[in-house]
């Protein structure tokens, strides 16, 4: 449990820029893998594995949800906070539309 609260606070102190542009370059990449994924597993009849990889895809997209909007405070103009908060809302209303 400790360390979970020194991870917590090292993303936390992280400028927003490196979450969003290097956690989202990074999330981008393996967002279109396991689009990939789910598209052979279902052409080749594996329901399980293509929602499995559905499931990992909104997995990572949560957890780089959560990242941003914790060092979301850390920007050097003030502005960038609730614009990334609201660009991140509509990603999320977007995901549940589409999928």
């Amino acid at each position: 449990m400790h360390g979970g609260a020194a991870e917590r606070r090292a993303v936390e102190s992280t400028p927003l820029w490196k979450v969003w542009w290097v956690g989202g370059a990074l999330l981008a990449a393996l967002t279109g893998l396991l689009v990939w994924a789910t598209d052979v597993a279902y052409t080749h009849g594996h329901e399980a594995l293509g929602a499995l990889a559905n499931v990992a895809r909104l997995l990572l997209y949560l957890a780089w949800f959560v990242a941003v909007w914790r060092c979301s405070r850390n920007v050097e103009r003030a502005l960038w906070t609730p614009l990334a908060r609201a660009a991140l809302l509509a990603g999320l209303v977007a995901s549940a539309v589409l999928y």
